[in-house]
């Protein structure tokens, strides 16, 4: 951790903030602004030291004018800062300067499923769409409860990327906590945008628990499928204490969609939203068995069964002969004089077939 003087800065403090500039010692040359809080303000910038990209997210120096909030804010992002896993982006240190204060993690070049998911038809996902996904979030909580006792509080679909490559990556892992603890509040400004994602547990203050995150995560997949989580209008903190939500089906006839959720995957999702914590399911991974299990997709290793596979569940040559043919095509383009990037992609297309293949003779 790199501290300095806890010295404290006006409220125009985000406006010091400009591209080109360097902060932490000039050890982070600050790029272009990547997005922007109530009380956090997030850039992109290179680490000339370790000579990596890093974001970095600034908050308001005053969190830190209390030592002992220090050495707790410390103490938490070097908790996080165990994580390393591929469905986790990285948090690696806490700077503080004389003005400024932020934490650097990971820079993940790509896109929030709360943005992908604006451009979708109706603003939302279908489950063939996120089933892998799911998928590999589950993974990433459970290895951070169970491997680390670490707890996100702050799961929503802003804080879960895509990278250029589709792959998750779950950001924030424990920081919107950390910044609590730093403000000494559970309240206003850091739930501001995740009070929608929240158990009752955590709006009342309690201890963190990992079934708080497991109701953000069936509010999570309740947003990704219908376009808005459960509650979303009115007083939210009385709803999400007392009221239960509409199923997800009933909330797209709500919102006019000509569509359904499958009843096994409501189940799993209103189990994840139980007001009682002790109703939810009680890890990331019993979710995302009953999800397999529910789910007409199924996952081999970690890979989707794919959509067109299914019409052919009672058909035995028709995939094997599509497949057979289609890893002859790519052989022969793989045979000829190519080098770089484009033989790279040959030979995964043909490692990608040859999963196929086995997966069609164990699913059809």
């Amino acid at each position: 951790m790199s501290l300095g003087h806890a010295v404290s800065v006006g409220p125009r403090w985000q406006e010091e903030l400009a591209a080109g500039s360097r902060v932490g010692g000039a050890r982070y040359l600050l790029k272009r602004k990547l997005g922007r809080g109530e009380s956090t303000e997030v850039w992109q910038a290179r680490d000339v030291k370790s000579e990596r990209e890093v974001a970095l997210k600034f908050f308001p120096h005053h969190f830190l004018a209390n030592v002992t909030t220090v050495e707790r804010l410390d103490r938490e992002i070097r908790r996080s800062a165990q994580l390393a896993h591929p469905a986790i982006a990285r948090v690696y240190d806490l700077l503080c300067d004389p003005q400024l204060a932020a934490i650097v993690t990971e820079f993940v070049e790509g896109w929030s499923l709360a943005t992908v998911k604006v451009d979708q038809p109706n603003q939302r996902f279908r489950i063939e769409d996120i089933n892998l996904w799911v998928h590999q979030l589950c993974v990433a909580l459970d290895y951070a409860h169970h491997g680390f006792c670490l707890v996100h509080r702050s799961l929503k679909p802003s804080n879960i990327l895509l990278n250029r490559r589709e792959q998750l990556k779950v950001t924030d892992f424990g920081i919107d906590e950390a910044i609590r603890v730093a403000a000494q509040s559970s309240d206003q400004a850091i739930l501001a945008g995740t009070i929608a994602y929240v158990s009752p547990q955590q709006l009342e203050g309690a201890d963190p628990s990992v079934l708080d995150d497991i109701y953000s995560l069936g509010a999570t997949i309740y947003d990704l499928l219908t376009g808005t989580p459960p509650f979303s209008k009115g007083d939210l903190r009385t709803q999400i204490r007392e009221r239960t939500a509409p199923t997800m089906s009933e909330r797209l006839r709500e919102l006019e969609i000509d569509d359904s959720v499958p009843a096994a995957w409501e189940q799993v999702v209103a189990a994840c939203l139980a007001k009682e914590p002790g109703q939810r399911p009680q890890s990331a991974n019993e979710v995302l068995r009953d999800l397999e299990t529910a789910s007409n997709a199924r996952l081999v290793n970690g890979f989707e069964q794919p959509a067109w596979q299914h019409r052919f569940n009672n058909v035995r040559l028709k995939p094997l002969s599509f497949l057979n043919r289609l890893q002859s095509k790519i052989r022969g383009f793989g045979s000829r004089r190519i080098f770089g990037p484009a033989r790279s992609l040959s030979t995964r297309f043909q490692k990608a077939i040859t999963a196929l293949r086995k997966n069609s003779m164990l699913l059809i």
